[in-house]
């Protein structure tokens, strides 16, 4: 809808938005509703309509001001001396953006799931504006490399520390973001596979398998339709059965969704430990789990959508995703590197900060096609060797 003319109308509207975010903090998006946004504003719901369509295009007009407040933060800083400070300005002027604006931010978080032009939107934009100041240090491709490599570190950092944990990001994490950002995640030679490396495939149920039919139906209904949107009728006719069937394995929907996210966890666990088996170092093992991430993405293209839905619908079914990851992958860090093996020392930091990088270098590469003209060795080569 067009802009409202007078400065009443302009406060009503900013007054309908800032609204929005706090209700859908507390309620969701999918749960919240136009008289629910209303309440909050102090407005009858008759008056949300001479602003905005519907729901959809008050939560676009919440994350294009968080992503402009972003953009702009990024975009005003000044001019440093080298590619790991200017880095780590951008990560400082990040956090400093979201803080205050946490409320939009997790509103973001649930409606991209099921809104990719809204991700596009959103992330597009802010990797580009890094890349513009990344580029003084690393030209072309490279740059855009870096950019969504540590747009992923301070997205990840930001989930951890001021949503999970509810606290603030410490003062350690902008300088960790710069140091991998700048200096590479490892110093050792990157590891080069030619041809393409293969892996273990997807594995199809068995005609006769029927939970396991059930589950790659959930999944893909999930996935496609959200957890609101998605019926048992549904998810049984797709596997081929009753929807009567569908309680013989899951007491209800809820569990289905829980036992998806737990099949898709150790789906994924797996391909990393199988595609690693024969790593040289522990560097050599993130790499290949970097591209055991990828293939996976291709193999579950709701992925995302279906972890970004458990997480809004059941908090512990994030840490038994994010959370069980994230602790195995610190724990393996910390027993298997080798002092000065990565350029970061704080297992934490960079195992999250891996997690991060993969998710959004995986988002963009796999569901998007970005990067073109790279190959995936060339740029997981780049964001592993750092700006030089």
């Amino acid at each position: 809808m067009s802009a409202p003319a007078t400065p009443k109308g302009i406060k009503t509207r900013e007054r309908l938005i800032e609204a929005s975010g706090a209700v859908f903090a507390r309620k969701g998006c999918a749960a919240s509703g136009v008289a629910d946004i209303c309440n909050a504003a102090g407005l009858a719901v008759g008056g949300f309509y001479r602003y905005f369509a519907s729901k959809e295009e008050i939560i676009q007009a919440l994350t294009r001001e968080l992503r402009d407040d972003l953009v702009r933060a990024v975009a005003e800083l000044p001019q440093q001396k080298d590619a790991e400070s200017e880095a780590q300005a951008v990560a400082k002027a990040f956090f400093a953006a979201v803080a205050p604006r946490l409320d939009a931010f997790k509103a973001m978080r649930e409606a991209e799931a099921g809104d990719e032009d809204l991700a596009r939107d959103f992330y597009g934009p802010i990797a580009e504006v890094i890349a513009g100041r990344l580029a003084r240090f690393s030209g072309g491709p490279k740059a855009s490399a870096h950019a969504w490599a540590l747009l992923g570190t301070l997205y990840f950092y930001s989930v951890k520390f001021l949503i999970w944990e509810k606290g603030g990001v410490p003062a350690r994490a902008p300088e960790a973001a710069a140091r991998l950002c700048a200096a590479g995640i490892s110093k050792q030679p990157f590891p080069w596979w030619e041809p393409a490396l293969t892996g273990p495939s997807r594995a199809k149920p068995a005609p006769g398998d029927t939970r396991a039919l059930m589950l790659e139906a959930a999944e893909e209904v999930f996935g496609r339709c959200g957890y609101n949107g998605a019926r048992v009728a549904e998810i049984a006719k797709k596997a081929g059965f009753a929807a009567g069937t569908f309680y013989l394995f899951f007491d209800s929907k809820e569990e289905a969704l829980e036992k998806v996210v737990m099949r898709m966890r150790d789906c994924l666990v797996k391909k990393a430990a199988a595609y690693s088996a024969g790593a040289g170092s522990r560097v050599e093992t993130e790499a290949l789990a970097f591209r055991a991430l990828f293939d996976f993405i291709r193999e579950h293209p709701y992925g995302y959508r279906i972890m970004r839905e458990a997480e809004f619908t059941d908090q512990k079914l994030a840490d038994a995703y994010y959370g069980y990851i994230l602790r195995n992958y610190a724990e393996q860090i910390r027993k298997a590197a080798k002092p000065g093996e990565f350029t970061l020392a704080d297992h934490e930091l960079l195992a999250l900060a891996l997690m991060g990088m993969g998710h959004m270098l995986g988002m963009k590469r796999v569901l998007w096609g970005g990067f073109r003209g790279m190959t995936e060795n060339e740029l997981l080569k780049t964001v592993f060797e750092g700006i030089k």
